[in-house]
């Protein structure tokens, strides 16, 4: 049991280096940065985005009649903030706001040129991203594949239950 003990421990350990030490903020930040200078979008140079932006100019980028009510939903965010990220995203000129003739209530988003430029350049991101991890997952075998699934769906499970 001693073993197990030890083996648990170290795993911890791992675990709390990737969700305290790895700052997937500045990560997704250091790649967007790269596809820029690559794609070469001089009007993107000196665009500054959060992920959560990111993950919120996504969302209306795959829903042509999306409010406040159905990004929080899909991003499971706060309505608060994402009316805060959208404010913020109309101000850079990446997102508008419009309601509908017939329900004034609601205010929709669309993405505006500068924003559809974005929206696929967060795309070619998850591309890559995941081109990196299946080189990643390649090195492993059917088994060891099989393993990490079953972990990854448990702490999934995890997160959700807090």
């Amino acid at each position: 049991m001693e073993d197990k003990e030890r083996d648990v421990q170290k795993l911890l350990r791992k675990l709390k280096t990737l969700i305290y030490q790895v700052d997937l903020e500045e990560h997704a930040h250091r790649m967007l940065q790269t596809i820029l200078e690559e794609q070469e979008c001089a009007d993107l140079q000196n665009v500054s985005l959060s992920l959560a932006e990111c993950h919120v100019v996504d969302c209306i980028g795959r829903d042509e009649r999306v409010n406040t009510t159905g990004i929080a939903r899909k991003l499971n965010i706060t309505k608060g903030g994402i009316s805060k990220i959208t404010a913020k995203l109309v101000k850079k000129g990446m997102v508008e706001a419009y309601r509908l003739a017939n329900n004034q209530k609601e205010t929709y988003y669309r993405l505006t040129p500068l924003g559809e430029k974005i929206f696929h350049l967060h795309e070619v991101l998850h591309q890559q991203a995941e081109a990196q991890f299946a080189a990643l997952f390649s090195l492993y075998s059917p088994e060891e594949l099989a393993f990490a699934g079953r972990f990854l769906d448990d702490l999934t499970a995890v997160f959700r239950s807090q």
